[in-house]
Order: C-alpha cells, then sequence, then structure tokens
C-alpha cells in the first residue's frame, strides 16, 4: 500500500472521529439549550403571575380604602349605578367592593 493512500485513509479517519465529536457535542448542546428555553418560559410565566398579582393586590388595597363609603351608600339604598357616579368608581369595582365586603362579613 502506498504512503499517500494511508495517509487519506488516516486523515479520513481524523476527520470521521472529528464528525462524531461535532455531533455528540451538538446533541448535548441542543439539549442545554431546550433545557433553558423551558428555563426561560418558566420566568417568564413567574414574572407575568407576579405583575397579575401586584395589580390585583393593588386593585384590593384601593378598594379596600372605598370600601366604607361605597357601602355606606349602597346600605343607604343607593344603585350601583348611582353610586359608581357619585364615587367615580366603575361599576365592576363596586360589585368586587361588595363582594368583599361579604367576606369581610363572612370571617
Amino acid at each position: 500500500m502506498p504512503i499517500m493512500e494511508i495517509a487519506v485513509i488516516g486523515i479520513l479517519v481524523v476527520l470521521i472521529v472529528i464528525l462524531f465529536g461535532q455531533i455528540s457535542k451538538n446533541t448535548k448542546l441542543a439539549k442545554e439549550n431546550k433545557k433553558l428555553h423551558e428555563i426561560l418560559e418558566v420566568k417568564s410565566t413567574t414574572i407575568a403571575n407576579y405583575e397579575a398579582s401586584r395589580v390585583a393586590v393593588k386593585d384590593v388595597i384601593e378598594n379596600f380604602s372605598s370600601l366604607d363609603s361605597v357601602m355606606e351608600l349602597i346600605n343607604a339604598g343607593e344603585s350601583k349605578a348611582s353610586v359608581s357616579e357619585k364615587l367615580g368608581i366603575p361599576i365592576s369595582k363596586i360589585e368586587l367592593i361588595i363582594k368583599f365586603d361579604k367576606l369581610k362579613k363572612r370571617d
């Protein structure tokens, strides 16, 4: 066997070994990339939940501060619409305040 053929076969074997090494590394990187995407997805969900809870807490605090005035008007026989107009609070928040009051009275 001439030296040239041995050299070509040797280079071919080295290239095949390098190719399999790169395939192995690529597979590991793909798995790590998938894990990182899952972590980012969980992080995004956590941030969205945190922001939603902050808004909910803010609404509860705002509603709680106006709870007494709303309930006084409702107990005096005012309708939700008239309370909404007088206090400048949307009807949906008036209904939420009434629900909070019911929960407060249950405890």
